[in-house]
This record gives structure tokens, sequence and C-alpha cells, in this order.
């Protein structure tokens, strides 16, 4: 077996040096006068809807587009307010069909810019027929923008006679150039504009998500008539309602919520059969300096034979404690602490850990408001923990448009601090449903989310699938959570008992999490990725991927960290300081002037999220490219990702989501096993070596990807069985590349000698 390396070097950084051109239609693509007219019948209506009436708040105005569209395809001149980019009015998008999603962006805007919105496109609508015959293809655009590098030549004399022509018409409306072809390729994409009312009752206390128009939270209560309501604020868009201030916001301002969802949701577990009992056959040594993982659950029964493990914390009032209370959280720390011992066949091989343990809520119903309130307290005044295991969830699905408020604050926490979520993935209760979507807060994007498989890997009945947001693939993983011929033997205040559900799941993976972060000392980005790309492995498709995510993780931790002879894994890690972030000296090497390996990779990161901009949650793209150097100097990159080259290609932004997954939090890219896999040529005489490239995108203007870390794991297998690990070694340090083997017991000895306390002597005196 091979052992994982670390490699550590240099990346190099540099700005994007391409600038915004002059906007263009796709290739074979038009405008024409009927576009326009639509566009003007349907801003005319929402504006009437917000003048004609007294209305409370700022216009709200929401633009359905034709199809999906990318960042630099989102209205840019239609609805505009001065200088300010249209991106900073955005206050919410959606996808309008879950078969064939198309955008629904919601802006919120003056009145003001709505009439120059209609005093433009009157315009653009005579310039049209007077300057073009009422239709302008892509190609009459280019011409008019004197685009010859799109159109690979110069003008002819009688193409520069009609494009000065175009622009006397142009300027004879009153218009630049530059707006009027910002408009038509607005009018391209978008289909119309509208306003969506929220009319749909309620039953029981609910979460909304009002639209946020800029106003703080009492000028907001003001407007509505609600000043002297009682109401729970977690932040100024986001309150915890009854039914009936519900409904008075809907009845005074039914475009202003966003959204809304249960407050409550429920612990689930499955038992399987009763407890034994307390029982004095068990004993467990005392703790050490074992690494401690951060539990948030319901309470903890302190008579457990593990007790001296657990640092416990109770945050439930005694008066509303029961017995049942203690069951499910005391069965969760139980895993943690000493799963391999209660399950001699699930031996992870991470042995024991400690655990500090918040009893934050009840076996039954709990107020999602108050739980957000208390994994916020906890996690702010926690800081030394890592890791955090969180099987609380939701039986109620997530809406595919928009986060839950509980997995906002998951990822917003893992933005802000160095930690990571191991999350349940929710547990079906409907038998009458086969695999409903995942409840809350499953749907947090950076959180690492399993879901359970029986021993046999297989799906478990009582599984939610995946994706979220239409988009993000959720879960993660899965490994195996009990079923009912094999169920997960816990310790709770019952006693010793067999359970199952996914809540039983994640902690073996926040056992892996906290064993690579804590004594193989990887930063959370490269020990998330490890454990995805072991579960992925070489598999070209994977069977059930809502449900199982990139795959099941192996049991034991070695062959997370290990690999067959022929294989050479090696973790890289670096942050994002400039669009592109590469190193082009990885030595792969070569037998006979070729590359006899497949390849495969995995990116991790943990980006900002906006809630406000719904669907298009997370605010940072990392696109990695991975590959062989051609005579170019570029990547060939081994999924053929030709996203940020300098040639155009064309590529619709469906396409890139779903083969590229552009956006999402996580990459995994794979050359695949064949029948008979060939070594690959090389590409460029003067460079033997492949290179990694991360290109970082933002989708909002606040930057929050500069200083972004992250973590990238590569595996290289040879197809012919042959170990040519020592020499690739050798090549990385002649290439400058710090190289270290992670030895597990090498790191096992120096974790243990960096957590012993040194006692001096005193001086005698």
């Amino acid at each position: 077996m091979n052992k994982v390396l670390e490699l550590k070097g240099k990346f190099n950084q540099v700005p994007n040096a391409n600038r915004p051109g002059a906007p263009t239609l796709p290739m074979g693509k038009k405008v024409s006068v009927s576009d326009i007219e639509r566009l003007i019948q349907s801003l005319d209506g929402a504006h009437r809807y917000w003048t004609q009436e007294r209305r409370l708040f700022k216009p709200l105005i929401s633009i359905y587009y034709k199809d999906v569209v990318a960042k630099s395809n989102r209205m840019g001149a239609i609805l505009t307010d001065g200088s300010l980019s249209p991106n900073t009015t955005i206050v919410g998008a959606k996808f309008s069909d879950e078969r064939n999603p198309k955008h629904i962006i919601t802006h919120c805007v003056n009145v003001r810019t709505l009439e120059r919105g209609l005093e433009q496109l009157p315009k653009v609508l005579s310039i049209l027929k007077e300057g073009f015959d009422s239709i302008l293809t892509a190609e009459e655009m280019d011409i008019l923008n004197n685009n010859t590098q799109k159109l690979k030549r110069k003008l002819s004399p009688d193409e520069l006679h009609r494009k000065k022509q175009s622009e006397r018409v142009i300027t004879a409306h009153g218009m630049s150039k530059s707006r009027f072809c910002h408009i038509i390729k607005d009018a391209y994409y978008i289909d119309h504009f509208g306003v969506e009312e929220r009319i749909t009752s309620i039953s029981g206390s609910q979460i909304v998500t009002l639209y946020d128009t800029g106003l703080k939270r009492e000028e907001i209560l003001k407007r509505l008539g609600m000043q002297d309501e009682s109401i729970r604020v977690l932040d100024d868009v986001t309150w915890l309602v009854t039914p009936d201030q519900y409904n008075k916001i809907i009845s005074e301002a039914p475009y202003l919520v966003a959204m809304a969802v249960s407050d409550f949701g429920r612990i689930d577990a499955i038992i399987d059969d009763g407890g034994t009992g307390p029982s004095s056959g068990f004993s467990i040594p005392e703790p050490r300096d074992e690494p401690v993982i951060g539990v948030i659950d319901t309470l903890f029964d302190q008579e457990s034979y593990f007790s001296s493990w657990v640092d416990y914390t109770c945050m439930v009032p005694p008066a509303l404690i029961e017995s049942d209370d203690y069951a499910h959280g005391t069965a969760i720390s139980s895993i943690l602490v000493d799963g391999p011992s209660l399950n001699a066949h699930l031996n992870d091989g991470c042995g024991r850990f400690r655990v500090r343990h918040f009893g934050v809520a009840k076996h039954t119903r709990n107020s999602t408001a108050n739980l957000m309130k208390a994994i916020r307290s906890i996690v702010e005044t926690n800081r030394d923990i890592k890791v955090w295991n969180l099987s609380l969830g939701s039986p109620l699905e997530v809406e595919p448009n928009f986060i839950s408020p509980e997995a906002t604050l998951l990822d917003e926490l893992q933005f802000e601090n160095d930690v990571i979520f191991v999350v349940a993935g929710t547990n079906n209760r409907d038998r009458h449903k086969n695999y409903p979507k995942l409840g809350a807060p499953a749907d947090s994007i950076n959180s690492l989310v399993v879901n359970a498989v029986s021993l046999t890997g297989k799906p478990v009945e009582y599984a939610s699938k995946g994706p979220v947001l239409y988009f993000y693939k959720k879960p993660d993983v899965a490994v195996f959570g009990g079923d009912c011929q094999d169920g997960m033997v816990v310790y709770s205040s019952r006693g010793r008992v067999k359970e199952s559900g996914t809540s039983f799941a994640a902690p073996w993976i926040a056992r892996k999490l906290a064993y690579l972060i804590h004594i193989m000392g990887f930063p959370r980005e490269v020990a998330k990725a490890l454990l995805l790309d072991s579960a992925a492995g070489w598999k070209n498709t994977v069977t059930n991927r809502d449900l199982v995510g990139f795959g099941v993780v192996p049991t034991r931790i070695e062959d997370v960290l290990n690999t067959p002879d022929g294989e050479i894994r090696f973790v890289v890690q670096g942050v994002s300081e400039a669009y592109e972030t590469y190193a082009y000296t990885i030595p792969v090497p070569m037998n006979k002037d070729q590359f006899p390996y497949i390849a495969r990779a995995t990116l991790c990161y943990f980006p900002k999220c906006s809630r406000s901009q719904g669907v298009d949650y997370t605010d940072t793209e990392m696109d990695i490219h991975f590959g062989r150097i051609d005579k170019k100097g570029k990547i060939k990159s081994i999924n053929n990702n030709v996203q940020g080259d300098d040639e155009p290609h064309s590529l619709f932004e469906k396409e890139v989501r779903d083969r590229y997954r552009k956006w999402d939090n996580v990459k995994h890219i794979s050359e695949g096993k064949k029948e008979r896999n060939l070594p690959r040529k090389r590409l460029s005489p003067s460079s033997p070596n492949w290179g990694i490239n991360i290109k970082t995108k933002e989708r909002l203007q606040t930057k929050s990807g500069q200083g972004l870390h992250f973590g990238v794991v590569i595996t290289l297998q040879e197809i012919t069985g042959v170990n040519r690990i020592a020499e690739f070694m050798q090549l990385c340090r002649a290439n400058n590349w710090f190289v270290s083997e992670v030895d597990i017991h090498a790191r096992i000895e120096s974790y243990i000698k960096a957590e012993e306390e040194l006692e001096f002597d005193e001086d005698e005196m």
C-alpha cells in the first residue's frame, strides 16, 4: 500500500486580464420588434401595479428569463439605477419549473427606475424598425460593435456603410450605441417582467423571510401597522410569526414575503428493540488528550458508562425535561466516544473521542428559532471545536427554490469560522412516499451531509434524497445507519439498544473528520475532500446519486489514507487571492515519453452564501482544471473543461452547471476506468509536467472569495500497475515541492507529544 502524500509549494496568483467586451448575442440568434413589444407591455403592467395603488414599499420586480442564465447574461441595462450594478438590486432568485428550470430573478428598484426602462424600450423599438428592418441578428450586432475578433474578418465597405447608418439612427433617438446593444442583449434573454404575490394561507407558526427593501425591522412593522405586535426576530427580514401575523403581512403587502417555512422540527430515530437497561458489564478507560467533537442534540444521560468522556451542558429549562429527552443525544455521543466497542464490525480505526455535548432540544417538537439562536451561541463561544455533529432534522421537505433558515445559519458559521458541520440526512417517516426530499438542515451547502445505507451499501428505506435548490448535490456521502435486518448498536438512556436512522450514520463521518483534522493535521478543506474522494473512487457513474452522494465512505480510516501500490494520491492546499491560482510544475512520471495513468481530482472549499440570492446561493465559484500541459502552456483538463479558455466556446449555463458543477462548492473530476485505458501522450515538448489551475469567480461585488482556502485531492492510477511513487516524490522535490508521506503512526505520535502537559521542577530554595 502507498501512503497519501502531502505536497507543499508555491501557487502563483494572476488577476483576470480579460475585460468585458461589447454585448453580443449567441451565434445565429436575433431580437425582433415583437420581443421589445412584449417587454414594454409587461413592464408597463408592473409599473401600473406599483403606481396606481399606494404601495407601502419600494417596487419589487421579477424578471422571467427564457432559460437558466449565467451571471454575465443577467439583466444589465433595462432596469439600472445610476452607476450601480443591477446585481446590487437583486433580492431573490428561483427557478420556474423543476423539470425545465428557468430563472426568475427579483429586483428591488425605485419607481423612477421603472419609468426610465419604459422610456428606453420604445426608443429601442423605433431604432429596430428604422435602422435594422425590425430584426437585429447576432452578426449585425457584431458588425455594429466592430467585433472583428468574433467575426474573424474585417468589415466589407458595404458593412461599414450600414454600420454608420445604424449608428446615426441610434444617435438620432438620443441613445448611446453601448446602451442600445445592452438592452438588445437583455431582450434576448428576458421573457417578461412581473410582480409576484404570496397569498397561500398557513397553519402553525412560521419563519418568514421578507424581501430586503432596505428598511429596518421597526420601519417595516410600522408600515404594516404591526408595530405593537410581539414578533420573534432572527434578523431584520426573517421573523417568527403566528398565522394571524402572517395573514396581516400578506393582506397589506402580498408581494413582500419571499419564503415561509414551518418553525417546528422533531428528532427521528427508529428503535429496533428494547434496551437492556444500565449494564455493569460496560467499562471504558478514563479520557486523556483525545480530540473533542462538538454535539448539538437532545439531552445527555450523565449516568451513562462513558459519561467521563462527555463534557455536558443542558440548555433546556428543567421544567420542560422528560425522560425520553435523554435517549437520542446520549446515543449519538455513544457512537462518537465508543462506537467501535459497541459495533465491532464497524471499527474505523479512529479510536475514541471526547465529546462536548450541548443539550438544546427535546425528543418531540422543537422551535427552529430557539435552536438557531442556541447553535450560533454555542459555536461562537466554543471556537476550539472544529467538528460539530448535528443529527437534528425536520421531517418536512425543503423547498426547491429556497434554502432553509437553519441551513443558512450553518453555512454562515462555516464561512466565518474554521469549523465543519456533519449533518444527518433526515429520515422518511411517510411509508406511502418513496424517498422524499431532504429536510432542514440537510440542505446546508457547506456542511457534510450524511445519508444511511445498509451493510451491503444499498440505500435504506427511510432515506431522503437530494438535490437541494434544484442543483446542489446533497447528500454528500453515505455510511451504515442501521436497517430492519441490522440495527446500529448504541448506548442511550435506555441502556444498550439497536436503532436505525441517518442520525446514527452521521457520527461515523464526524469521527473520521475529527481524526483527519486533529490527529492527521489536515485543514477541513482537505479532510472533507479526502472523504468525498474515497467515497467516489474510480466509478464512472454513481447509482442512486441523490441518495448516497459521492458514494459510501470506506469503514477503515486506513482506506482513506492509503492507496494500492499502483496509485499515487496526494493533497495540496492553497488560498485564492486572484482570478487564477495555479501551479504548472506537478511532475507526473513518464514511461517511454508517455503518461501511463488515469487521473481524478476532488476540490472542496467553504464559500460565503447569500440566502437572498435564492437558487444562486453560493457567492463564489472555484473552477478546477487539472491535466497535462499543452504546447501553448495551457492545461488540457482531464474532464475537457474549457471554461475560461481564450477561445470562444458554445457553453450554456445549464450545461456547465450540470457537467462542470459550476457554483457548487465541491468539484469531483475523473477520467474513470475503462475496459482498456491507454497511456496519455505528452503534449508539450518543453514541459513534461502536469498542472493545476483554479479560477475564482464572484457572483456579487462583495469579493468574499478573496482569501478563500481550498483543498484538493489528486489520484493517479498507473494503468499497468507499476508503483512509481518513489520516482514521483523525487521529481517533486526536484521541482521545489516539499513532499511528506502521511504516516498514520508517526502523526499519532506527534499528536500525543503535542498534547502532553509539561511539568517543570521547581527550583529548591
